[in-house]
């Protein structure tokens, strides 16, 4: 059998990697309510705030929040089905490779939430992603029909888990966050409990954009955007609605604490809106290049923004943990991405693969992959 690694195609898919860059921006934005404070426990707000403050607050639970890890989600599907078809064509075995691949994604996800974050996704994608290979040759149909059962079945039992949802455990931890040193906090993680009501949340809604990303990438809708925008332009005004209507309700039942209300956003308005968000990206990708080298580099990218964030705000670094307006966390997100654009950039015009991505690839194939660009003039 052959084993030699496949060389990364010339022919990226464009959209593929805009679209992925532009999911890290609403990653970066959410994920940043839990770097620099407790703002992501539900109810969460400060009664010094003024009243731009908490429009600004409203706004990126309204936008941002669970949309845009299910676009990750969704793109994870895609590229399952991407890899899937382009090792069928080259005649070699899919599902070892994807074992391997998976295997190393979930050691980078634990190093990362010991080390770095406890919010990681990355085991999640990992331990999830092995359920695609056993529904890799179901029919569309079936494929559809399943997500809709897990999706109204989570949406169900989501509101009742999420009653028991326990936040001492978070709020005790946080002189830690401000005051502790770097091992105090890796300690912290170690010992730290899972909360169930979270994993039940989020688990069945990736595993849902899991599968409606495997049949897009199947039918390779992200390959030839222009031949599908007539339904894009169709379904994302309908969508948009939708996900204006219940993410309304989502940010009410966040800030009263309703379980049901917070679950019908999470599990029919996030879905809508992050529909509108790629159908946008989608159709307007060629005006988007400047966001595929973030793409590219997702990953390298992610683990990047958690290292900055939590230097910046724990004790052991910039000691600015709850010390942030929402305003201030809208600025910094802005900051950190913009800069991020332009590394990526820089970095993808020199080199085949960012870091990490480079180190994933190269344990997955169980050798070192080429790093530099051939013959390009910012080759040394």
């Amino acid at each position: 059998m052959n084993n030699q690694p496949i060389q990364p195609k010339p022919d990226r898919i464009v959209a593929l990697d805009v679209l992925r860059g532009f999911a890290l921006f609403g990653v970066l934005m959410v994920n940043m309510l839990d770097f620099s404070s407790s703002a992501l426990i539900p109810g969460y707000t400060r009664p010094d705030w003024n009243l731009v403050n908490q429009i600004a607050d409203g706004a990126i639970y309204f936008l941002a929040v669970t949309k845009f890890y299910l676009l990750f989600s969704f793109l994870f599907g895609v590229g399952f089905a991407v890899q899937m078809g382009r090792m069928s064509q080259s005649g070699r075995s899919f599902v070892p490779f994807y074992l391997r691949r998976l295997a190393v994604l979930f050691v980078i996800g634990a190093l990362h939430a010991v080390f770095l974050w406890r919010g990681d996704i990355l085991m999640v994608y990992a331990l999830l992603g092995g359920l695609l290979l056993l529904v890799r040759r179901a029919p569309d149909r079936v494929l559809i029909a399943g997500a809709l059962i897990i999706l109204v079945g989570s949406l169900i039992g989501a509101g009742v888990l999420l009653d028991s949802r326990n936040t001492v455990s978070h709020l005790e931890s946080v002189p830690i966050y401000r005051t502790g040193s770097y091992w105090d906090v890796v300690t912290l993680r170690l010992n730290a409990p899972i909360d169930e009501a979270d994993t039940f949340a989020q688990v069945p809604t990736v595993m849902v954009m899991f599968l409606l990303g495997l049949v897009i990438g199947r039918r390779g809708i992200l390959e030839r955007p222009d031949t599908f925008s007539p339904f894009l332009r169709r379904w994302m005004w309908p969508a948009l609605g939708v996900g204006l209507i219940f993410n309304a309700l989502f940010v009410i039942g966040w800030y009263g604490q309703d379980s049901w209300l917070t679950s019908l956003g999470t599990h029919v308005g996030a879905p809508a809106l992050s529909f509108f968000y790629a159908s946008v990206v989608l159709l307007n990708a060629s005006r988007l290049k400047f966001l595929a080298p973030v793409g590219q580099m997702a990953l390298t990218n992610y683990l990047t923004q958690s290292f900055v964030c939590t230097t910046l705000f724990y004790g052991y670094g910039g000691g600015l943990y709850d010390q942030i307006t929402p305003v201030g966390h809208i600025m910094l997100v802005m900051v950190i991405y913009g800069v991020q654009i332009i590394l990526s950039r820089w970095w993808m015009q020199r080199v085949r693969f960012g870091p990490m991505e480079w180190l994933w690839r190269s344990l997955t194939y169980g050798q070192v992959q080429p790093f530099k660009r051939a013959n390009t003039p910012h080759s040394r």
